[in-house]
């Protein structure tokens, strides 16, 4: 088998778990005299680091690791959760216990993605299909995520939203709801009978990661405030097995 060596990707690496371990900026003469590499192999690694968003240097020439390792990672998390057979179970019991739908929804590349969904097998339900992209200030996923999530990913997912005055102080007094009561309903602003319940599926660092939502559509049998029940043990037991997930990767 033919020994095949990338010593450019070996020093980014390198570069990488260095500064990853170390948990402060750096100069490029730190890192070159740090890694024992002469300032003409580092120039152009860190170069590439940076303008891959790995890297980026402040007005100091200090290099700072960005987020985009620790946010794939974290994505894929959930994407481990939702693929489990742990939630597909706990989904299954949902629908069978309420006969309403569920759909679980994590945030990627800055927009609210759902990653799994549920529907009773035997009725007809309006549920959310793998790989919908949710409404940023206005679904009951985005609003829980808004609420719960630390500072960093709260701001990716609403940056590119210019909101006045008036829209602004409109959504901190319902992220502030939110967050006093622990989830979100919000009435559908089309459907009649709509309102879609969502519970946060908090990690080991006490932030949400994901949300799961039940549409909860009005009809017999069922009943709503068992829905809200049902789905805020399964968003416990959703964030137990996340917890558990990303301590096994540790």
């Amino acid at each position: 088998m033919t020994d095949y060596r990338a010593p450019a990707l070996s020093r980014g690496l390198r570069v990488l778990e260095y500064l990853s371990a170390s948990g402060v900026p750096m100069t490029m003469g730190e890192i070159s005299l740090a890694l024992s590499l002469s300032f003409n192999h580092l120039f152009r690694i860190i170069q590439c680091l940076e303008e891959e968003g790995y890297l980026k240097q402040d007005a100091r020439r200090y290099y700072h690791l960005t987020d985009k390792l620790s946010l794939t990672g974290q994505y894929r998390y959930i994407e481990q959760l939702a693929q489990s057979e742990r939630c597909q179970q706990l989904m299954k019991d949902f629908t069978w216990r309420t006969n309403q739908p569920c759909h679980l929804a994590g945030l990627r590349d800055d927009r609210v993605v759902v990653i799994a969904h549920r529907h009773p097998d035997f009725t007809p339900a309006i549920s959310a299909r793998e790989g919908a992209l949710l409404h940023t200030i206005r679904s009951s996923s985005s609003l829980v995520l808004l609420a719960f999530a630390s500072d960093q990913d709260s701001w990716r997912l609403i940056r590119h939203y210019a909101l006045d005055t008036a829209l602004r102080g409109e959504m901190v007094e319902q992220l502030s709801r939110i967050k006093s009561q622990g989830f979100a309903e919000i009435p559908h602003d089309r459907i009649i009978g709509l309102t879609s319940a969502s519970w946060p599926v908090f990690g080991p660092d006490s932030y949400a990661h994901a949300v799961i939502t039940c549409p909860w559509f009005d009809q017999l049998p069922g009943d709503y405030e068992e829905t809200k029940q049902a789905l805020g043990e399964m968003a416990e037991a959703l964030g137990d097995a996340l917890a558990a997930l990303m301590r096994s990767r540790c």
